[in-house]
């Protein structure tokens, strides 16, 4: 039996984490959690109710600088008409997660704090270049995203932290992002494997570029050698596939029911120029605004 406790303010719920620390756990939108519970792989002895917390949720901008709250709705993501705009591959990855009902229950920091290497939000939130804004007992406490993922279903908060918010750049102008992934059925399926990238461009020479793996690592992953290999070209296909190459060599997935370990090293080596090249092409205006990524990122000159 796992009793539920609803707090009423932030304080209230991370004194109690503190408290009950080992038996008590946080729960939002509760799609991961609640399965996790009914299937054995979690038996705690509290649910901590977040759901109802203020300030929590939602999406702000001011400037450059994108907040959103540990308790946004994936499907207020996906829907977000400025977040379209101006950081593409959050809303391509929110789009692939799961069903509408899934997306519309989960949450943010539910998909970032389950620690699931194939989760899609992590690879675009990283691109982005995320900050986690964490409170606990000890008080308040920001940490680059890539520092909050320790392993598979673990991260490094402490059992009386909780996240708060996402703190993102994301520019108006002469940059552009994108998330492609490979999956073995489209529907309700997890990543086989995820890619994220952002390109900025001062006229169509790339100055700045990120490029974030899922589902082909123990956390979710960054990979500085591929990006520094595009900065201060025109992105030409053999550095992009270069780029590509050398993510492939960074990243280390295992073999599993959705492909082996060589399968998905050859796909990131594929889908990490697609993505770096729709993200340089948005990024330039080239792209149409509005358009998504085609499946696997496969497209034409003509498509456009």
């Amino acid at each position: 039996m796992v009793d539920v406790f609803v707090p009423d303010t932030l304080d209230e719920a991370v004194g109690f984490l503190g408290h009950h620390a080992g038996a008590a756990i946080p729960i939002a939108g509760g799609t991961d959690v609640l399965v996790d519970t009914r299937t054995g792989r979690s038996a705690p002895e509290w649910l901590v109710d977040l759901s109802s917390l203020p300030g929590l949720g939602g999406v702000e901008l001011d400037g450059e600088v994108l907040r959103l709250g540990a308790l946004t709705r994936i499907r207020a993501v996906e829907l977000d008409p400025e977040l379209q705009r101006r950081a593409v591959a959050l809303v391509e990855a929110a789009k692939v997660l799961g069903s509408v009902q899934i997306r519309t229950m989960a949450t943010v920091g539910g998909n970032l704090c389950h620690g699931t290497p194939s989760a899609e939000m992590p690879p675009a939130l990283l691109v982005h270049d995320a900050v986690a804004e964490i409170v606990g007992l000890g008080g308040r406490r920001s940490i680059p995203l890539a520092e909050l993922f320790a392993g598979p279903g673990r991260t490094t908060l402490g059992p009386d932290e909780l996240l708060t918010s996402l703190r993102a750049r994301v520019r108006a102008s002469s940059a552009g992002s994108c998330y492609l992934r490979q999956t073995v059925r489209w529907s309700m399926d997890l990543a086989g494997v995820g890619v994220a990238a952002s390109v900025e461009v001062e006229g169509t020479t790339v100055t700045s570029a990120r490029v974030a793996l899922a589902a082909v690592a123990p956390v979710p992953l960054l990979v500085g050698s591929a990006t520094e290999t595009v900065v201060g070209t025109d992105l030409p296909s053999e550095v992009a596939d270069e780029a590509g190459r050398q993510a492939a060599a960074a990243c280390s997935p295992i073999s599993d029911a959705r492909g082996t370990a060589d399968y998905r090293r050859e796909v990131v080596s594929v889908l990490v120029p697609r993505a770096l090249r729709i993200a340089w092409l948005r990024a330039t205006g080239a792209w149409p605004e509005g358009v998504p990524a085609p499946v696997n990122g496969v497209w034409t000159e003509e498509d456009l």
